[in-house]
Order: C-alpha cells, then sequence, then structure tokens
C-alpha cells in the first residue's frame, strides 16, 4: 500500500515540475528567444534631452553613445541633434544607437589677430566656435592689404561660443584717390561694407517714407557713383521706412 502511496506522490511530483516546466518554456524561454533580435523601427529622439532620450533607447533594449558636438545657436544645449542610424530605420534590439547631442558655450579665452591674414582667421575661428561680425576696412602702410589691423574684444577677454568678434582690416596702402561705390538698393549693412572697403567714411542717414522697399533700403547717396575723390570723404544716405 505504502508503495502505491510512494509513486502517486511521486507522479504528483512529477505532473507538477512537468506543468512547471511547460510554464515556464511558454511564458519565458520562447518569448524570450522570439524576441531576441526582433526587429523594431527606430523613434525619432531629435529635440529632445539626450538624457530622456538614453531613457527611451534603454527601454527598446537598445544601447547608446553620445557624441557632444560644439555649441550651435540653432539648438538647445544638451538636445539630440541627429541619430545614427537615422530616425524610422528597421533595426535589431542590441544595436548601438549613435547620438549627437549639442554642447553648451564654453568660455574661449581671445588671441591676439594682430597682422594675420582675415583668411587664416576665418578658419581659426570657425575651429573654435566663434563668428564675426562686423569687418571694417581703412587703408594702412603698415599692415599687408586683407591683414588684421585691430579686433574688439581685445587678447586675453573671455567669450562664450558662438560669440562674435569685430575687426579692423587693412586696405593696403591707400591709392591716390578714392571711388565713390553705387550703394542706391543696397541695405545699409552691405552699403557700410562696401563705403568702408573703398576707403571712405559713412555720413549721416535719415530716412524717407517708402512702402515700395524693403526698411533700411539705400534710396539716395549724396556721392555719385563712380565719382573721384581726392580725400575718404564722406557719404551720407537717405533710407526707406515704412513708418
Amino acid at each position: 500500500m505504502n508503495k502505491f502511496k510512494n509513486i502517486s506522490i511521486y507522479l504528483i511530483i512529477l505532473i507538477t515540475w512537468g506543468i512547471i516546466g511547460l510554464l515556464v518554456l511558454n511564458f519565458i524561454i520562447l518569448p524570450a528567444i522570439t524576441n531576441y533580435n526582433k526587429p523594431i523601427y527606430l523613434p525619432d529622439f531629435r529635440g529632445l534631452d539626450y538624457r530622456i532620450a538614453q531613457k527611451k533607447i534603454e527601454s527598446l533594449d537598445l544601447q547608446y553613445k553620445v557624441i557632444m558636438h560644439d555649441y550651435d545657436d540653432n539648438h538647445t544645449p544638451f538636445s539630440v541633434i541627429d541619430l545614427s542610424p537615422r530616425p524610422f530605420t528597421k533595426i535589431k534590439t542590441g544595436r548601438i544607437i549613435k547620438m549627437t547631442v549639442a554642447d553648451e558655450k564654453k568660455d574661449i579665452s581671445i588671441k591676439n589677430y594682430y597682422d594675420m591674414s582675415l583668411r587664416s582667421t576665418e578658419l581659426q575661428l570657425k575651429r573654435i566656435n566663434l563668428k564675426i561680425d562686423t569687418l571694417i576696412y581703412e587703408y594702412n602702410e603698415d599692415i599687408k592689404k586683407d591683414n588684421i589691423i585691430s579686433q574688439y574684444p581685445k587678447e586675453g577677454k573671455l567669450l562664450k561660443s558662438g560669440d562674435n568678434i569685430t575687426f579692423i582690416v587693412s586696405l593696403g596702402n591707400p591709392p591716390n584717390y578714392y571711388i565713390t561705390p553705387n550703394l542706391i538698393n543696397l541695405n545699409i549693412g552691405k552699403a557700410k561694407e562696401m563705403i568702408s572697403k573703398a576707403g571712405l567714411v559713412l555720413g549721416n542717414i535719415t530716412y524717407e517714407y517708402n512702402d515700395k522697399y524693403l526698411n533700411n533700403t539705400v534710396l539716395e547717396q549724396s556721392k555719385t557713383p563712380g565719382m573721384r575723390l581726392s580725400f575718404p570723404a564722406e557719404i551720407n544716405l537717405i533710407l526707406s521706412t515704412d513708418k
């Protein structure tokens, strides 16, 4: 009797373990095998804070690598700029996602650009993420044409990534005469540049209502275009306004 009772117990235990094994197989092992390297479509995380994007990537059983990009006025610091693979690409779980992230502004100590060529200066500024705000041109007998005469801010001053610098650039030896440029229909920014490059001086600016032109468009100039001048004279301008 005890023998049959023991066999019954063993059968019950065997059946129980069998049921448990089937449950483990059906609900744990097989789903894990089925979902391993299951293809998914990569969501678009661009514009998100990269820390939020990291959590979303991890929830998809993906890995990530962060690549910091220099500060850019067009992007919020620490936001995702780009993804590799591209968003909506079909990928498999376990894939490494490369996130390009906008960095914050950095302190930059300004060097001395005196007597450096404008082209070389532009390249150096681009590498350290600074911009040229204004270029002022002057004739100078001591500094080679297209080289820097002066700058603002001065050497040693601290700027932030994306900030601007103003340069005074040499036009070389002064000419025997100056030629008045044609400024009509130019915006004031371009007109100032043309006057500076011609070695002349911007004089008085007045405004005249005119709804046919964009604001700050040159309508008239005091010196006739093409006129030869023996000295760096002033050029007065009349600009358009819609007010």
